[in-house]
């Protein structure tokens, strides 16, 4: 019975969707890889590749606390391409980096290398955290 009562909450969960996208203003983000590869060799930056999907509440919530925190910004857009992939409509690029859950966050050099990875929310200390330094 409890693992019924666990399926039928985690199905709740999925199927209900708080949509928050990334302000226009905020972090400057694409949703193709490849330009941000070409973009981050020209820069010299690090990708973010923030692993996505409709209905996943941690993802809205990392979108709305730590996303759009305005330290959190500054540090993307001073250092970081940030690349949104959607994990059904890019279901290779997710299986490619072995992503099994939302939100994942993984941080590519500029020769698409894995340096760093964080899975699942993190609030925006932890996150500044993280990032600092790369």
């Amino acid at each position: 019975m409890k693992k019924i009562l666990y399926v039928l909450f985690v199905i709740a969960i999925l199927t209900c969707s708080v949509s928050v996208s990334f302000a226009a203003d905020a972090i400057n983000n694409t949703t193709d890889l490849n330009q941000a590869v070409s973009q981050a060799q020209k820069d010299n930056k690090t990708i973010m590749l923030v692993f996505d999907q409709d209905g996943c509440y941690y993802c809205d919530l990392l979108k709305k606390d730590v996303l759009s925190n305005n330290d959190v910004i500054s540090k993307l857009n001073e250092g970081f391409i940030t690349v949104v992939v959607d994990i059904n409509s890019q279901p290779q690029l997710a299986a490619k980096y072995h992503v099994v859950g939302t939100p994942t966050m993984i941080f590519l050099d500029s020769n698409q290398k894995e340096i760093n990875k964080i899975e699942g929310y993190v609030d925006a200390g932890e996150f500044l955290n993280t990032i600092k330094g790369m």
